[in-house]
C-alpha cells in the first residue's frame, strides 16, 4: 500500500511537471506564429534552458541569453503542425544554420529597430505631453501674468481715482482758502471802507463844527456890530443934545455971541474931521490888531471902555466893511467872468453872421463858417528878450512854470508873482483859459510877452478849433508839440490832447528829438512839458498809463532831468524815479525816503496846477510823492547854475513851499552826469 502510494505521488510529479512544460510549448509554439522572439521574451513565457535539462520552468531557472534560448527551439522544437519554431527555411538544410542565425539577427535587429521606433514613438508622445505640459504652464503663467496686470490696472485705477479724490480735496481746500482770503479782504475793505466813512463823517462833523462856529462868530460879530452902532448913535445922540444945550445957552446970551459960537462951532467940526482922518489912517495900518483888542477888552470889561470904545467900535466896522467888501469882490469878479465870457461868445456870434454873409456873396469861400479868434502878436518866446542874457556867455538863468491858469484875480496874482522873480522864459502848463476864447488870458499874461512857451491843455484843443488855432497862430506854431534849446538847457514841448502812441508823428518825433539832444555837448539839461500828468497822488484826474508806459522808458533812456505837468489842480512833486514794467503805477524810487536803487538816474515829475483855477482836494499820498500841497495858487521857479538845477514853489505870498535840488558835474558829453537830489 506504501508503495501504491509513493509511486503514485511521483507519477503524479512526472505528469504535472510534463503538463507544464507542454503548455509552454504550445504556448511558444503559438506565439511564435504571431510574434518574434522578443515578443515572447517580454510575455516571459520562452522555454527557458536548464543546466540539467534542455528545458525548465521559468521560474526555476535562470534567465540566460535570447540567443541561447532560440537555439535548442530551432534545433528540437517544432508547433502542433510539424513546423519548426524557427524560419521555414531551415527545414531545407541544416547546413543554412548560419544564414538562418543571421536572419534570426535581422528579425531580431527589426525588432530592436520597432523597438527604437515604439521608444521614440513614446520619446515623442512624452515630448508631446512635456510640451502640452509646457503650453499649459505657459497659459497658467499668461494667465497668472494677465492677471497680474488686471491687478495691476485696477492698482492703477484706484492710485489715479485716489490721486484724483486728493486733487478734489487740494482744490477745494485751495478754493476754500481763496474764498477765505477773499472774504478777509472783502472785511478789511469793509473795515477800511468804515474807517473811511468815519474820516469822512469826522471831517464832516468838524465841517459842521466849524459852520455852526462861523455862524456863532457871525452872531456874536452883529451882535457887537450891533452894540458898536447903539453905541456910537448914542454918542452922536448925546454930542446932538449937547450942541442944542449949548446952542440954547447960547441963544440966551444974547445975539451978541453968534457969530462967535459959530466960529467955534466950525473950529470944533475940523477938528472932528482931522480927528476921523486920524482914526481912518489907523484902522488901515492894523484894522485886524485893533479888532482883536476889541475883543479882548470888552471880555475884560474894562472900566475905561468909555473913551476907546469909540475908536474901536469904528475899527470893527471897518474890519467888517473889508470883510463884506472881500466877499464882494468875490462875487463881481465871478460876474465880471460872466460877462467876459458872455461878450466872447455875443463877438463869436457876429462874427459867424459876418462870414455868413461872406459866403452868401461868395460861392467859392471855403471857411467853414467858424469865427477866426484874433491872434496876438509878440507873445512867443523871444530869446532876445532876457535882459542881454540870453547871447552873453553866462549860462545861469532862472524859467517859470505853472497851468491851470483861468482869468480870476488869483491869476493876475500869479503872474505878478512869476514877474517878481524876472523869470526869463515861462512854461504855461495847459488850460490857460476856460472862456470861449483866450483873450482874457492874454490881457492878464500881457506882463510875461515875449518869454512864454506854452503847453496846450483840454480847454484850450477841445472848446473849438478857432479857439486852438488863436495859440497856434499867437506863438507862430504849426504844431502843438515842438522843441527848443536855450543855453544849456533842451525844452521839449508835448501835446498830450494829440495822438501819441507808438508810430504816430508826435511819438517819431519825439524819439528823434530825444536822441538828437542827448548827443549835443551843449545841453547838459532836459525838461519835458506834458499837459497830462505821468503819475499823482489821488485826486481829481488819475495818471495816464498809456502816456507813461510810451515815454518814460523813453525819458529814462535819454536821460530826462524833470517832467512838468498841470490837469490837477494841486502842486505835487515826486522824488526821482525809474519806471516800473511789471506795475507802472507804482514806480521805483531812485534817491527818497526808501533809499531803493536802480539802473537809471532817475526822472522827477511836477504837477504844477497852481495858476489861478480853484483847486482839486488830494486824497492822500502815494509813495513816490516827496510834497504835495492843495491849498496855495503859485508857480514853481527853476533855477540852472553851476550845474544846479534849483526847483523853488512860491505861493502867491511870496513863500517857499518846497525846494528841491538836482546836481550833476558840467558833463562833456552824455552819460558822464550824476544826479543827487
Amino acid at each position: 500500500m506504501g508503495y501504491i502510494v509513493g509511486f503514485s505521488i511521483i507519477f503524479l510529479i512526472i505528469s504535472s511537471n510534463l503538463l507544464i512544460n507542454n503548455a509552454n510549448h504550445i504556448q511558444a509554439n503559438t506565439l511564435l506564429n504571431k510574434v518574434s522572439f522578443d515578443e515572447l521574451d517580454r510575455h516571459a513565457i520562452i522555454p527557458i534552458k536548464d543546466k540539467e535539462g534542455d528545458f525548465g520552468i521559468p521560474q526555476f531557472t535562470s534567465n540566460p541569453s535570447l540567443g541561447d534560448s532560440k537555439n535548442p527551439l530551432c534545433e528540437n522544437a517544432d508547433d502542433n503542425l510539424g513546423n519548426p519554431l524557427c524560419n521555414p527555411l531551415d527545414n531545407k538544410d541544416n547546413s543554412n544554420k548560419d544564414q538562418h542565425n543571421q536572419d534570426l539577427n535581422d528579425i531580431s535587429s527589426e525588432n530592436e529597430q520597432q523597438k527604437a521606433d515604439e521608444q521614440k514613438n513614446i520619446d515623442e508622445q512624452q515630448k508631446a505631453d512635456e510640451q502640452q505640459k509646457a503650453d499649459e504652464q505657459q497659459k497658467a503663467d499668461e494667465q497668472q501674468k494677465a492677471d497680474e496686470q488686471q491687478k495691476a490696472n485696477e492698482q492703477q485705477k484706484a492710485d489715479e481715482q485716489q490721486k484724483a479724490n486728493e486733487q478734489k480735496n487740494l482744490d477745494e481746500q485751495k478754493n476754500l482758502d481763496e474764498q477765505q482770503k477773499a472774504d478777509e479782504q472783502q472785511k478789511a475793505d469793509e473795515q477800511q471802507k468804515a474807517h473811511e466813512q468815519k474820516n469822512i463823517d469826522e471831517q464832516q462833523k468838524a465841517h459842521e463844527q466849524k459852520n455852526i462856529d462861523e455862524q456863532q462868530q457871525k452872531n456874536l460879530d452883529e451882535q457887537q456890530q450891533k452894540n458898536i452902532d447903539e453905541q456910537q448913535q448914542k454918542n452922536i445922540d448925546e454930542q446932538q443934545q449937547k450942541n442944542i444945550d449949548e446952542q440954547k445957552n447960547l441963544d440966551d446970551k444974547g445975539n451978541h455971541a453968534i457969530n462967535g459960537l459959530n466960529l467955534k462951532n466950525d473950529k470944533k467940526q475940523d477938528e472932528l474931521n482931522k480927528k476921523i482922518e486920524k482914526l481912518d489912517d489907523k484902522v488901515n495900518k492894523d484894522n485886524t490888531q485893533n479888532y482883536l483888542k476889541q475883543q479882548e477888552e470888552n471880555n475884560a470889561k474894562d472900566q475905561n471902555i468909555g473913551d476907546d470904545k469909540n475908536d474901536l467900535g469904528i475899527n470893527g466896522l471897518n474890519f467888517k466893511i473889508e470883510q463884506i467888501q472881500a466877499n464882494l469882490e468875490k462875487k463881481i469878479e465871478k460876474l465880471k467872468d460872466k460877462i467876459e465870457n458872455d461878450k466872447d461868445n455875443l463877438r463869436l456870434i457876429e462874427q459867424r453872421d459876418e462870414n455868413k454873409a461872406k459866403d452868401d456873396n461868395n460861392d467859392n469861400n471855403d471857411d467853414s463858417g467858424e469865427a477866426d479868434h484874433k491872434s496876438y502878436d509878440g507873445y512867443a518866446f523871444d530869446e532876445g528878450n532876457d535882459n542881454g542874457k540870453g547871447n552873453d556867455k553866462n549860462e545861469d538863468f532862472n524859467f517859470a512854470a505853472t497851468g491851470d491858469f483861468g482869468c480870476s484875480t488869483n491869476t493876475q496874482n500869479t503872474v505878478a508873482s512869476i514877474e517878481k522873480k524876472k523869470a526869463e522864459l515861462v512854461l504855461p502848463l495847459g488850460d490857460l483859459s476856460y472862456h470861449s476864447t483866450a483873450d482874457c488870458w492874454f490881457g492878464i499874461t500881457e506882463p510875461l510877452k515875449g518869454k512864454m512857451m506854452i503847453t496846450l491843455g483840454y480847454h484850450d484843443t477841445h472848446d473849438g478849433v478857432a479857439k486852438m488855432n488863436q495859440y497856434l497862430k499867437s506863438f507862430q506854431l504849426d504844431k502843438p508839440y515842438y522843441s527848443y534849446d536855450y543855453k544849456k538847457v533842451h525844452f521839449l514841448i508835448m501835446a498830450s490832447q494829440s495822438p501819441y502812441n507808438e508810430g504816430s508823428e508826435q511819438y517819431n518825433f519825439i524819439k528823434q528829438d530825444l536822441e538828437k539832444s542827448s548827443q549835443n555837448k551843449d545841453i547838459d539839461w532836459t525838461v519835458v512839458t506834458s499837459y497830462t500828468p505821468f503819475y499823482t497822488s489821488p485826486t481829481t484826474h488819475k495818471g495816464q498809463k498809456d502816456l507813461r508806459a510810451i515815454y518814460h522808458p523813453l525819458f529814462e533812456k535819454y536821460g530826462v532831468d524833470l517832467v512838468l505837468q498841470a490837469h490837477n489842480h494841486n502842486y505835487q512833486r515826486t522824488y526821482p524815479i525809474a519806471f516800473n514794467p511789471d506795475e507802472s503805477s507804482k514806480p521805483s524810487v531812485i534817491n527818497g525816503a526808501t533809499g531803493s536803487k536802480a539802473n537809471t538816474d532817475g526822472t522827477i515829475f511836477a504837477i504844477v496846477g497852481t495858476g489861478g483855477e480853484g483847486f482839486y482836494p488830494l486824497q492822500g499820498q502815494e509813495s513816490y510823492m516827496a510834497k504835495q500841497l492843495d491849498s496855495k495858487f503859485g508857480f514853481l521857479d527853476i533855477g540852472i547854475s553851476n550845474g544846479k538845477l534849483t526847483g523853488t514853489f512860491y505861493d502867491n505870498k511870496g513863500s517857499v513851499q518846497d525846494n528841491f535840488t538836482i546836481e550833476k558835474g558840467i558833463k562833456g558829453k552824455k552819460g558822464e552826469s550824476n544826479p543827487n537830489v
